[in-house]
Parts: C-alpha cells; sequence; structure tokens
C-alpha cells in the first residue's frame, strides 16, 4: 500500500534469515520478527540524490539489536543507516511460541514515498510481514530535506512551520503564529515530551535548538494524540536525533548568527556525548536602519549511557537566551522582550516485551520581562519548574498497540522588579495582581487499533487536575479530554482521516494592571471567572498520492472555545488623564489596558489545501493554502470608557493565506529555490481619536506578500564531509506591512486644545538578508 508522501525519510524493509538451523518440514513455522519502533532513517543533511542500502541485522531474544553490518551501500547513507538501525526495536523471532535469536536483512531506501512494502524475502519458504512506519492520524511533518532547502526559513526546524497549511504568522518574519484560530499563548511547543514556552528566538525568530540536532518537527493543528495535553490550540513538537554511532559535527557563519555541534560516542559506543551553541549578533545590522538592539544566544548539551541491552540514562540540558530593546531619542533604553528559558531533562529508557517506557525527571527556569513604554519600569515574571512523566508503548497483538502514561508538574511564578532608573518611570507593585504557584497532574492512554487492513482508529483520552494557588486561595478543578482519530485506505492511493477531541488549558494571565506589559502566566484569576478555557475541534481530510511522487492533501476542519483568554484581542487605548501636554505641543503619552482579562467565545472553521513534492528530488514543489475565518466575542473599550462586546472577526483573522515554493536541482551541486507569500489583510475598527466605535472590526488591512529566495552550492570533502556556500533573503522585495497591533497618533490643536488623532501603523519592512558558509563532517 502507498501512503502520501510526508517526510524524507527512508524506510526499512525487513526480511527474515536464519540464525539457527535451517527449517525442516516438520519444524513449527517462524514468526519474523517485527519492528516495534519506527524503521524511519532521517535524510542525511549532507546528501543529494536518492539511495539504497542493506543492512544485515542481529535481533536478540529481548527484540534489542546486537550488531549491524552493511552489506550494500555508500557514505553518508550507509552509516547514517547503520547508526539508526543499532535503536531499532523487534518483537522477537519465534518459533513454536518460543524466542529465537534471528538474523534479518533491512534494505533502507531514501527516497520520498513511505511505503509499507510487500516483502521480497530471502528465503522463499518463509513469509515476512513488515509494518511500515505511520504518521499521527492528523499530523502534519517536515523532512529534513524539505527543511533545509526551503527558502525563508534559514535551514531551521521551527521556523519553517508557518509554511504549512492552518498557519497565520502575527507578522511576516515573526515565528509568533496562530494556528487554526488558535492564538500564540494557547498553541504548545514541546521537545522530546519536554514543554516550553517557546521553541523560537525573538526578533529574526531562528529555532532555540540547533537544526542539526533536530530529527523532525511535526504540527498537530488540532486532535492531537493523548500524550499531550494542557493545551487549547495546536501543538508544536520536535524530536532530536537518535545518539550517533560515530563522531561527527557540523558548523555554520551567517551574517546575524553563527553556531555549531559535534557528537561523539566514548567507551566503545556505550555512552555518546553531544554539545551544540548558536550565537546570534544581529544587533548591528538591524540598528543600521532603526533603533532596534537585538541579540540570542542558545545552548544544549546531550549525554547517554547505555547500562544494558534493555537500559539507556540520559541527561539532557538546553537553554536560551533573547533581548529585543529600543533606543529612544532622549537615550532611555526600552526593552520590549526579554526572554531566558532553561532545561534539564533527566531521562531513563527500558526496552519492555513488546515495547518501550520512559521515565524523566525535568527541572525548568523561565523568566520574561517587557516594558513597552519608557516611562514604565520592566518587570520580569520568572517560573520555577519541576515535572516528572512515565510513557509507556507496548504491541498488544497484531492489530493493537497500547499507549499511555502519567505525569505531573508544580509552576511557581514570580515578579522581579528592578528599581526605577528614572525619575518618570512608573513600578507597579508586585501585589497588584500577584502571580500563582500551579500543580498539575494528569494520566492519559490510547490504543492504535487496527479495526480492518484499511481501518484504523485510536480511541483516547486524558484526566487532568489543575490546582492554582494565588494569595493564599486555592482553586482545583477537574478536566477530561476525550479523543478519536481515524484512518481509512479508500484505495491504494487515497487515504481519509478524521479526528475529533476536547481539550482544557489553564487561564492565561496578564501582570500589571495598567502598565503596558504583556506578560502571561498561568492559572485562576483572584476575581471574576474562574474556568478552564475549552475547546472542541474537529476535521476531515483526504491525502491522494499522485504519478511524478506528488502528493495533495485537503482537510476542513472546525474549532469551538469557550473562557477562552486571548492576549491578541482587542487592547483599548486611552490618554493618562492625570497627565498635559508636553510645552512642546508633542501629544500626551498613552498607555494600553485590557480587560484582565475577560474570557470570550469564539470559533474558527476553514479548509486547507497540500500540495508537494519533496526537494530532495530535482525539482521541489510546495503549495499550501488556507481559506478560514476566526470569530470571538471581543472587549472594546468606547470613547466612554464603558466595556462593549460584540461578536467579530479576531484580531488576527487572515482569509486567505498562500505559501508557493520551487526548488530546482541545477545541477553539479548547486540548487536554487524560491518562495512566494500571500495574505489578506486583518480587520480593524474606525477611531474616534483612540478609541474604536462600531461597526467593530468590519475593516480590513491591505493584503500583504513577500518573495523569498535561496541559492545554494555544496563542495565534497573528503569521504564524508561537505561544505556549502548559502545565499537567502526574505522579503527582497521591501514590502512592508500595516500592523495589527500598533497604531500611529499625533496631536492636533494648541497646548490647550490639545486632540489625539490615530491611524493604522505599518511595520518593515522587515527584510532579512543571509551569506552564510555550512560544514558537515
Amino acid at each position: 500500500m502507498l501512503f502520501p508522501a510526508r517526510r524524507c525519510v527512508a524506510t526499512a524493509l525487513i526480511c527474515l534469515l536464519f540464525w539457527e538451523h535451517p527449517a525442516r518440514a516438520d519444524d513449527p513455522p517462524i514468526e519474523a520478527p517485527a519492528p516495534i519502533t519506527s524503521t524511519e532513517v532521517p535524510y542525511p543533511q549532507d546528501a543529494h540524490g536518492e539511495a539504497s542500502v542493506v543492512l544485515e541485522i542481529v535481533v536478540e531474544t529481548d527484540g534489542s539489536v546486537s550488531s549491524v553490518d552493511v552489506v550494500e551501500g555508500s557514505p553518508p547513507f550507509a552509516e547514517h543507516a547503520r547508526a539508526a538501525a543499532r535503536g531499532w526495536r523487534f518483537v522477537p523471532a519465534r518459533r513454536g511460541g518460543r524466542a529465537i535469536v534471528a538474523k534479518t536483512r533491512a534494505r533502507v531506501d531514501f527516497r520520498q514515498e513511505e511505503i509499507a512494502p510487500t516483502p521480497a524475502p530471502e528465503v522463499a519458504a518463509e513469509e515476512v510481514t513488515v509494518r511500515g512506519a505511520k504518521r499521527e492520524i492528523g499530523q502534519m511533518t517536515m523532512s529534513a530535506k524539505d527543511i533545509r532547502e526551503m527558502p525563508g526559513a534559514f535551514g531551521d526546524p521551527f521556523r519553517a512551520v508557518d509554511a504549512l497549511p492552518g498557519v497565520t504568522p502575527i507578522v511576516s518574519g515573526l515565528s509568533y503564529v496562530f494556528i487554526r484560530g488558535a492564538p500564540p499563548n494557547n498553541n504548545g511547543y514541546f521537545l522530546d515530551g519536554v514543554r516550553v514556552p517557546q521553541l523560537f528566538h525573538v526578533g529574526l525568530g531562528p529555532g532555540i535548538i540547533h537544526p542539526g540536532l533536530v530529527e523532525r518537527v511535526e504540527l498537530y493543528p488540532s486532535g492531537a494524540p493523548a500524550r499531550y495535553g494542557r493545551v487549547a490550540g495546536g501543538i508544536i513538537a520536535g524530536s532530536t536525533r537518535e545518539p550517533a554511532s560515530t563522531f561527527h559535527g557540523e558548523a555554520n557563519l551567517r551574517l546575524f548568527d553563527t553556531g555549531a555541534l559535534v557528537e561523539s560516542p566514548f567507551a566503545g559506543g556505550r555512552g555518546t556525548a553531544l554539545a551544540a551553541a548558536r550565537y546570534g549578533y544581529p544587533g548591528p545590522i538591524v540598528g543600521l536602519v532603526s533603533n532596534v538592539d537585538l541579540s540570542y544566544w542558545d545552548y544544549q548539551a546531550r549525554t547517554t549511557w547505555r547500562a544494558g541491552e534493555r537500559d539507556t540514562f540520559g541527561v539532557f540540558a538546553f537553554g536560551s537566551h533573547d533581548y529585543l530593546a529600543r533606543v529612544e531619542a532622549n537615550g532611555v533604553r526600552v526593552e520590549d522582550f526579554v526572554s531566558d528559558i532553561h532545561r534539564i531533562d533527566l531521562r531513563y529508557d527500558r526496552a519492555i516485551r513488546d515495547g518501550r517506557m520512559r521515565i524523566a525527571t525535568t527541572l525548568g527556569y523561565d523568566t520574561q520581562g517587557s516594558a513597552s513604554e519608557a516611562n514604565v519600569a520592566p518587570t520580569y515574571l520568572d517560573n520555577r519548574s519541576i515535572g516528572v512523566r512515565l510513557e509507556l508503548e507496548r504491541r498488544i497483538s497484531e492489530d493493537l498497540v497500547a499507549r499511555g502514561g502519567a505525569d505531573a508538574r508544580l509552576d511557581a511564578y514570580a515578579f522581579d522588579q528592578p528599581a526605577s532608573t528614572h525619575r518618570l518611570q512608573v513600578v507597579v507593585p508586585s501585589d497588584v495582581e500577584p502571580p500563582p504557584t500551579n500543580v498539575t497532574t494528569g494520566i492519559y492512554g490510547d490504543v492504535v487499533w487496527k479495526l480492518a487492513p484499511r481501518v484504523e482508529v485510536v480511541p483516547g483520552a486524558r484526566l487532568d487536575v489543575y490546582s492554582s494557588t494565588r494569595a493564599g486561595e486555592n482553586v482545583t478543578l477537574p478536566a477530561v479530554d476525550p479523543r478519536l482519530a481515524t484512518r481509512i485506505a479508500l484505495t491504494r492511493s487515497v487515504v481519509w482521516h478524521s479526528n475529533v477531541g476536547l481539550a482544557h488549558q489553564y487561564p492565561a494571565l496578564r501582570a500589571g494592571g495598567i502598565q503596558a506589559i504583556f506578560l502571561t502566566g498561568a492559572g485562576f484569576p483572584r476575581t471574576g471567572s474562574r474556568e478552564l478555557q475549552r475547546v472542541a475541534q474537529t476535521s476531515h481530510g483526504v491525502d491522494v498520492a499522485l504519478p511524478e511522487d506528488v502528493t495533495v492533501g485537503a482537510t476542513a476542519f472546525l474549532s469551538g472555545w469557550s473562557s477562552l483568554t486571548d492576549l491578541t484581542a482587542n487592547c483599548a487605548q486611552f490618554v493618562l488623564p492625570e497627565t498635559t501636554p508636553s510645552p512642546t505641543g508633542q501629544p500626551p503619552p498613552t498607555q494600553f489596558v485590557c480587560p484582565n482579562p475577560n474570557p470570550v467565545h469564539g470559533h474558527a472553521y476553514g479548509i486547507e489545501l497540500l500540495v508537494r513534492r519533496s526537494f530532495a528530488k530535482r525539482l521541489g514543489v510546495w503549495l499550501s493554502y488556507t481559506l478560514s475565518r476566526s470569530q470571538r466575542a471581543m472587549h472594546f473599550l468606547t470613547p466612554s470608557l464603558a466595556d462593549a462586546v460584540a461578536t467579530v472577526a479576531s484580531e488576527f483573522d487572515r482569509t486567505h493565506v498562500l505559501n508557493a515554493m520551487l526548488g530546482y536541482d541545477l545541477g553539479r551541486r548547486w540548487r536554487a529555490g524560491g518562495r512566494f507569500v500571500f495574505y489578506t489583510g486583518a480587520p480593524y475598527s474606525k477611531l474616534s481619536g483612540t478609541q474604536p466605535v462600531p461597526p467593530y472590526n468590519a475593516y480590513r488591512d491591505p493584503p500583504f506578500y513577500r518573495v523569498d529566495v535561496r541559492l545554494e552550492k555544496r563542495w565534497s570533502i573528503g569521504k564524508d564531509a561537505s561544505i556549502a556556500f548559502v545565499l537567502e533573503g526574505q522579503n527582497i522585495t521591501l514590502n512592508k506591512e500595516t500592523s495589527p497591533v500598533g497604531v500611529d497618533c499625533r496631536g492636533i490643536g494648541t497646548r490647550d486644545t490639545m486632540t489625539t488623532e490615530c491611524q493604522r501603523a505599518t511595520i518593515g519592512p522587515i527584510s532579512i538578508p543571509s551569506v552564510g558558509v555550512e560544514a558537515f563532517f
């Protein structure tokens, strides 16, 4: 059966050879070893074209792999496949119900298609059943090859997410996105099961994890598997590569950042050590055209130790820092965004009978802060967290795989408010809205059930308990999240998929009263509604595999929220009443204020289209299109400072979003690509002075488009090394975009009769040039 292309990987075809004596006519039939973990092998980043590798693998009676030899294949494919195969786990071969040691051969085909093939057994008397690796129902995955070649993504896995259907950026070039109408604060970000506030840097937006460490990036726009919980939006999940069995590394140097990764085995291959880091220095470049100061850095370190054939211990530490500020004309530095993220994940993996188990503990520290006006002192929201999790997966039968687990997490929030450094700066006391301490626990489970040869269903559920304490008062609420996903192969090349589910999430909290600081914590407000955010989601779609390795997918979706705290919802702007115009005749300073925060109801619906042909081909094609509508019952502050509620298009609703890309291999290891991005304008209200007036959000900003380009030349050095020159540019047409989040205000009249008039502001042009060198060894 042919499944649609979803990632540029290799699929292993397993054919049994006997380690024991040849079968006699009266011997019981042999059950071949069958994979219980993914047999996908990521496409090597420094490779081109298609290749096949034949491996000879010894599978022990516990299902572990004790040795791997390359029978056929050439670098870098051969070593890449061999390293991946060492981590595979199998249901062991059996004769008469008894597990036996067996030698198998696996052919690893590096190509676009995922195939559950009809095998060609090397022993004609034996029938071998092969389970091809499948993606989760409703999951969107990008291959390493597609990501590396994607114009405008700068080779970064997380930056490439905005090219998928259903994803709408807040502003072009920034990685904060809406996913099927869910605001950024309602989307969940995970790395190897570890939750983080974000997976990308501010500003230029590269990921906080070195690309060489990322195996794949998965997007669950809705209806995510039960292991992902407490998120009433979409899920962006990254998975790191398995530890390598040979020394390797890579490095890059670009106009705005530099980074490197090195990994090496030790103790005869029982242990591995990895270190990676990146430092961004775009400030001088950005400062040439603006008053913005921008910098970032990140690091990753991983050590693993194989204590036996079944047991592996590991430590994975990673972190990042972001700094975004602007310098006012009077020399005052205003911090728009400062962020630090740090995680240490201690993990124990064990191969159990017909499955696997992971026990892990995660320690975390996060801080985020900002000051959006020169007369407001910066405030930082810190979070110290500790979490534990248990993950289990076991194959019960040929047609049933059970998955489950449990997790618990403590989040202790606190304010960090430095002393004011300017006589006009206002420090809002932390007791205005004290931060909470949250304890959240949950259990989950689902089963992958093959009801019929062409029908697969995945029923599952989560049970979570949310407990939040602030100012000495505790609120505890339980939530049950049922989910059901279905996949039906209508023909050999047409697959129908659908999912439906319910999800909950803590309310998102703002801090600092009327202060223009949009710091977000999670917990229940001190007053008003104390309900969990809740969303009901469903989607239905079809994937079709066409000739010439082209796949087409179309999906319709519907999401409905209640008690939604959308931090991007309209915030009223007003003139501080105690402030008078300055002697220079400048208009009085303004402040933003939002109800803190009023939960609203909302819904989103739409249709998504994705057409793709892998960039591993000489001609790669990518076309994603989303037609959608997102609505909210939003709050508006009227000119009389009253609170008005209206059901309108949400602040970042964009009816049409289009990404069209082409990549072409020019020969002699030259490759060129281009990308066209288009989306319609966001809604807005007309203003009376600084206040919106009905009809609310009835008008639209002009549409926006941009063009990105990429050109690469690669040279091979020796057997396994290569070096490449990469020229990239985002928004080479230098287009400006109307800002959905800001207005330009100016004073009209004399000092005694001063009024304020505001109009929509523009952003940019946000254009990112890049000239860089990449090396792999």
